[in-house]
């Protein structure tokens, strides 16, 4: 079973799609009618100083090429996201059981699949942008949510979307992002899980380096 196909059918591919859409809309925030509290949180302006660097990007299709958008894009999420963390839960109990040259043959290719995953999304992007609700602690592991929603320019209903921020070495960073309840972490934990299950571990980073180039090619064209 390919990684593509998981995308393109019901059940996981619906949770696939909604996290997917958050590519084009991940860091468009307003801060109209941003609460005091949630303005003067570090958390919050954190989100905030991401999102002033990645809406700049989306925003700007006529004067960038795509392969410019996703480098800028790749520069966010590298510098905004904890990939380590991210990439270790993503594989689940399989990080203890791999080899170490599969191990360091997943974290080469992670960051670019995660990258092509979202960037494709890119030209999808319509003028929808957030609003920060408000900033909580978590009651686990110490990190803070930053609880948003996606306004839409139709009208639409809201979307809610929480960004799951911790302290890593001093600075914040992003390490989870969850759409109407929907884990990013999770969802490709689960995706991961059924490929590595049918293809072994080698076969699933056949898949992932081919992933990386399909979605570059059809991003291309």
């Amino acid at each position: 079973m390919k990684l593509v196909a998981l995308v393109t059918r019901g059940g996981l591919a619906g949770r696939r799609q909604i996290i997917a859409s958050l590519a084009v809309l991940l860091f468009s925030f307003s801060t109209a009618g941003l609460p005091a509290k949630a303005n003067d949180g570090e958390a919050g302006k954190f989100i905030l100083s991401l999102g002033d660097r990645a809406v700049s990007v989306l925003r700007d299709k006529e004067n960038t090429t795509f392969t410019e958008r996703e480098s800028a894009f790749r520069q966010i999420l590298v510098e905004g996201f904890h990939m380590t963390t991210i990439s270790r839960f993503v594989l689940g109990r399989h990080w203890r059981s791999v080899t170490s040259a599969q191990r360091s043959a997943y974290n080469d290719v992670f960051v670019d699949f995660i990258v092509r995953v979202y960037a494709s999304r890119f030209d999808s992007y319509n003028g929808e942008h957030f609003e920060i609700l408000e900033i909580v602690d978590s009651a686990t592991g110490g990190d803070t949510v930053v609880r948003t929603r996606i306004l839409r320019p139709s009208g639409g209903e809201p979307i809610g979307v929480d960004f799951r921020v911790r302290v890593i070495e001093g600075s914040y960073r992003v390490v989870d992002v969850i759409v109407e309840g929907i884990s990013m972490l999770h969802t490709h934990r689960v995706e991961f899980a059924s490929v590595i299950k049918l293809r072994g571990m080698d076969g699933f980073l056949d898949e992932l380096r081919a992933q990386v180039v399909v979605r570059g090619e059809n991003a291309a064209n």
